[in-house]
């Protein structure tokens, strides 16, 4: 059974994808909230509780084109 990452994997994941659009590499976790259309403190709290942004995840994924699983499920070793 595919297993959901937590949520401190998934934005490490949408960093990686972020990193390849900002010339600097530099990405924090305020760009992802940005791009999710959240509040980065509210992501920050997101994080702790481990309490994913789904619906914002599918919104974001759907915008650029991307697949949700690649975000949201623990790849197998």
């Amino acid at each position: 059974m595919n297993e959901l990452c937590d949520t401190e994997e998934i934005v490490e994941r949408i960093k990686d994808i972020l990193s390849r659009h900002i010339k600097n590499n530099e990405v924090y976790d305020w760009h992802v909230a940005d791009v999710l259309g959240i509040d980065d403190n509210n992501l920050s709290v997101m994080k702790k509780r481990n309490k994913r942004p789904l619906q914002e995840i599918l919104l974001f994924c759907d915008r650029c084109g991307l697949d949700p699983r690649d975000i949201l499920i623990k790849k197998r070793s």
